[in-house]
């Protein structure tokens, strides 16, 4: 039975995927930032005391660094002191929040984060009932702001989690419908790639030839979707694959930006190669936290069509520059690595972070993404008692002994009269 403490933790954690705020002296602020920086005096806590685990630590280190990076960047590009304060109290409270719920060991309990998949199935049905009744005429869920994300997040979990959910495969299938309805193809591209990777890294065979044999083909999948990429790349050339996409510099230049108001393609790809632009102006050290729209602002006509570039990893590289591009998605990649690794120990963690680096690329930085960003270095799930498969050399072993004769092998046996 999951207890009253699991529930609070579990609602806190969907929280994150919910707009509700409150008004304080005039400042609008979401229960969610609440709930972080009121994790962020427990974590302090525990660390003045000495009990923080190493492996907290260890999965905050990267964030610490860029944290640190954060403050260096804003001081070199002289952002007012405010950006500053809240980009670091931003990353700090959701690592801090995970860093709790790490240091509790709800993060290695299957039966806390089966919890968080059903309570986001229930967002994401609660949601989508609501799109339908206010915005009855709009065919996807694009104007559900962060919550759109529980359509993915939730089939992530009930997927990682369906041999822990009783009905799990029914409720994986009507997650699976509202993520088709929704018409997210970022969450459906990583959750395609998350069951591809389970399927090609994270099945251990009892025959190591058979687990080789595996690997190679997941390996070889993959290395054949990278050459293919280049192959095309240099075959038709970067201009006709632009022209053909329709984001040449003359289509970017001639672009009506108020048919961008209402075609979100056209939005996006104004903010892409505008926000490319901006960053080749300050590759090395970016221009500075919160400081985008600031800068972006100047590319647009419409000032309403200036915000951030719907890519994380842009974003992060328009206002750190590549050393903070380095030290984030450098930090997060050596981390799946590591993960990667232990796949056949703790694969809910390399299957989070490979649904997560297909997100990256297509959303805006937020709460709720920085969240998930980070989510998949503080979840700590062990497989218990999964055989181990015996090597061709300890094979042979076995069989030469069973083979060999003993001391005893010739003696005659007789029975006692």
């Amino acid at each position: 039975m999951v207890k009253p403490l699991e529930n609070l933790a579990a609602a806190a954690v969907i929280l994150f995927f919910v707009p509700m705020k409150l008004s304080v002296s005039g400042i609008d602020i979401y229960l969610a930032d609440l709930l972080g920086i009121a994790s962020l005096g427990f974590i302090g806590l525990t660390a003045i005391r000495g009990q923080l685990l190493h492996s907290t630590i260890k999965a905050s280190g990267f964030v610490l660094l860029f944290v640190v990076y954060i403050v260096l960047a804003g001081i070199i590009s002289h952002v007012p002191p405010t950006f500053v304060i809240i980009e670091v109290i931003q990353w700090l409270s959701i690592m801090a929040f995970l860093g709790v719920l790490h240091q509790s060991g709800l993060l290695a309990s299957p039966r806390f984060l089966s919890t968080v998949a059903l309570y986001a199935l229930a967002g994401a049905v609660y949601t989508a009932i609501w799109h339908f009744i206010v915005f009855p005429d709009l065919g996807n869920f694009k104007k559900l702001g962060n919550t759109k994300y529980l359509f993915g997040f939730s089939c992530l979990l009930l997927y990682l989690m369906r041999d822990h959910i009783r009905f799990s495969y029914i409720f994986l299938a009507l997650s699976l419908v509202l993520l088709v309805m929704s018409d997210e193809r970022k969450a459906f591209l990583g959750v395609s790639l998350m069951i591809a990777c389970d399927y090609a890294f994270c099945r251990r065979s009892h025959d190591l030839r058979t687990q080789q044999t595996v690997n190679a083909f997941g390996f070889m999948l993959f290395f054949g979707v990278v050459i293919a990429f280049i192959s095309t790349w240099s075959l038709l050339g970067l201009s006709t694959i632009l022209n053909h996409l329709e984001f040449t510099q003359l289509d970017i230049y001639y672009a009506d930006q108020q048919q961008a108001r209402w075609d979100s393609e056209l939005w996006r790809k104004l903010l892409l190669a505008n926000g490319f632009d901006l960053f080749l102006e300050n590759p090395i050290l970016g221009v500075g936290p919160k400081m985008l729209p600031e800068h972006i602002i100047d590319y647009f006509q419409n000032q309403e069509l200036a915000i951030y570039t719907h890519n994380f990893a842009l974003d992060v590289a328009i206002e750190y520059g590549l050393v903070g591009l380095t030290i984030l998605f450098g930090g997060f990649l050596l981390g799946m690595y590591r993960l990667f690794q232990q796949r056949y120990q703790n694969p809910i963690s390399f299957l989070m972070a490979v649904y997560i680096l297909a997100m990256v690329l297509f959303v805006a930085i937020n709460s709720t993404i920085m969240l998930m960003f980070l989510l998949p270095f503080f979840v700590n799930t062990r497989v218990i008692n999964q055989p181990t498969p015996v090597t061709t050399s300890e094979n042979n072993r076995y069989l030469q002994q069973a083979t060999q004769k003993t001391p005893l092998s010739d003696a005659a046996i007789h029975k006692e009269k």
